[in-house]
């Protein structure tokens, strides 16, 4: 009997032994996943500060990029920030909110630098191109554009997230550049035309002042005569024509004048001495059978003098 309470009450304290065993275990084992939670959250709050600051750091790119004026300096900015970019994505510990921070800080950068074109194109665009006439414009805002293009050209590597960005804007410059082209082409072969028109009318108008003509012959006088000579008409119905030239240029004794007589002389000579009332010299007869007879010329002369006369 007494064996039997004895094995009962080693029974008990081991199932107690047991159960407090168990208990402590399990304690333990709470602690511990406890412990290790606190180290892991510990963990999470440090990467997660490391995260912000990396953002912070970026963001403060944006903020400088956005207080630089100089252009220059802000091709720098965007390069700088590119090549950080790329070298923390390839970095073991890189977070992806830092990545998306850094792809919209340049993003930000690139559409600066893209409206900034934007602008320079809009500048330089002439509106209503066809009625330009002003060269000079048209040059400015050419060599403007093919400036502004060899810019584009030297930083597209750093400005577009693409090359059909690029060639959407060498597209929209050349077209440009080429309408102008075109039309400093035009506006000159204009200006050319009306030079050459100018001249001729000019040259007309000089000759006309030194030139004159009738059906029966013309007469061509020295350009220094020019407003210094004149020549009176006076019709006699059949009889024939007489000319009155008079010349009186600057200088002393340099007047002179000259008479011409033109009669029909299809069936000879006119004996009436209606028209031919003074002494005078035939010079010949035109093509229509009219001849024409020169008096004495007074003063300085005409005839003699420098001017030439052409029978018809």
């Amino acid at each position: 009997m007494k064996a039997k309470i004895l094995g009962s009450i080693a029974l008990i304290v081991i199932l107690i032994a047991g159960i407090t065993g168990c208990f402590v275990y399990q304690k333990q084992k709470e602690q511990t996943k406890i412990e290790q939670q606190r180290r892991e959250a510990k963990k999470e709050a440090k990467e997660e500060k490391a995260v912000e600051e990396e953002i912070d750091k970026v963001a403060e790119k944006e903020k400088t990029f956005a207080k630089t004026e100089a252009h220059e300096e802000k091709l720098n900015l965007l390069k700088t920030t590119l090549t950080e970019m790329e070298e923390y994505k390839k970095s073991e510990k890189h977070s992806k909110k830092v990545s998306e921070k850094y792809e919209s800080v340049v993003s930000s950068m690139q559409e600066a630098f893209q409206k900034e074109y934007d602008s320079n194109i809009e500048q330089a665009t002439l509106e209503n191109l066809d009625t330009v006439e002003d060269i000079s414009a048209l040059t400015g805002s050419k060599d403007n554009l093919t400036a502004l293009f060899s810019t584009i050209e030297a930083e597209k590597d750093y400005v577009f997230a693409s090359n059909d960005d690029f060639e959407t804007y060498k597209q929209k410059i050349t077209e440009l550049t080429e309408a102008y082209t075109s039309r400093i082409a035009a506006v000159e072969e204009a200006k050319n035309k009306a030079e050459e028109e100018a001249a001729r009318k000019a040259e007309e108008e000089a000759k006309a002042r030194t030139h004159y003509e009738n059906e029966y012959f013309s007469v061509d006088v020295p350009k220094e005569w020019d407003g210094y000579w004149s020549v009176t008409e006076e019709k006699h119905g059949r009889d024939g024509n007489k000319y009155y030239f008079n010349c009186d240029p600057p200088g002393e004794d340099n007047g002179g004048g000259a008479i011409l007589y033109v009669v029909d002389a299809t069936y000879g000579l006119p004996q009436n001495g209606r028209l031919i009332s003074e002494p005078c010299e035939i010079v010949g007869y035109t093509s229509n059978n009219f001849a024409v007879f020169r008096a004495v010329e007074a003063g300085a002369g005409f005839f003699t003098s420098d001017a030439t006369l052409t029978l018809k």
